[in-house]
C-alpha cells in the first residue's frame, strides 16, 4: 500500500470519536483527473516522427560532419549494418549508410537539401566558422522569412541552417 494511503487510514483511526448531535458533512470525492489530451500530429497521415536516410560513400565523414561540426550529440552507430542514426530534434532524425546490393540507384540524381532550423543562424555561423566549417556566404535574409548560411556535407550534400526572421 503507498504511504499515504496508510497514513491516510491510521490518521482516521486515530481521529477522535464524533459528539453525538453534530452533522455528518459527506466527504467530497476528488474529481478523477482527466488525462492529457495528446497533442495531435501536425499530419494527416498522424506522422510522429519526420526521418530521412541516405546513402554515403564516407561513413565516417558524414558522422563527423554532423556530431562533431555541427554538434548533434545524440547518434547511434550500427556496426552490423554499417548505419549511422542522428537524431536532429525531438521528432525528427537523419541515417547514413553506404549502398546496399539489389536496391537500385546508390545516390539519385538530386537529393534534397538538409534544412535545419536553429535559435541563431549568425551564433552558429560563428562557431562553425571557427571549427573550419566552408559556407557559401555569410547569413543572408531570404524572401520566405529565414536568415540562411549554406554548406554541404563531406559529399556535395546541401545543408542550409535557417532561423525564421522576427516580424516586423
Amino acid at each position: 500500500m503507498p504511504a499515504r494511503k496508510k497514513a491516510a487510514k491510521s490518521a482516521r483511526k486515530a481521529a477522535p470519536k464524533k459528539v453525538a448531535g453534530r452533522k455528518k458533512v459527506a466527504a467530497k470525492k476528488a474529481a478523477p483527473k482527466k488525462p492529457a489530451a495528446a497533442q495531435a500530429a501536425p499530419s494527416a497521415i498522424g506522422a510522429m516522427t519526420h526521418h530521412m536516410d541516405y546513402t554515403t560513400h564516407d561513413l565516417e565523414g558524414v558522422k563527423r560532419f554532423y556530431t562533431s561540426l555541427l554538434g548533434f550529440s545524440k547518434f547511434n552507430e550500427d556496426k552490423n549494418f554499417n548505419y549511422l542514426w542522428v537524431e536532429t530534434g525531438n521528432s525528427s532524425s537523419i541515417g547514413f549508410m553506404p549502398p546496399m546490393r539489389d536496391m537500385g540507384e546508390a545516390s539519385p540524381a538530386k537529393e534534397p537539401t538538409l534544412y535545419f532550423i536553429v535559435k541563431d543562424v549568425d551564433s552558429a555561423y560563428a562557431k562553425l566558422s571557427a571549427k573550419g566549417v566552408m559556407f557559401e556566404g555569410p547569413p543572408a535574409d531570404m524572401p520566405w522569412g529565414h536568415r540562411v548560411i549554406r554548406t554541404t556535407d563531406p559529399e556535395g550534400r546541401s545543408v542550409m541552417l535557417a532561423t525564421p526572421k522576427a516580424k516586423m
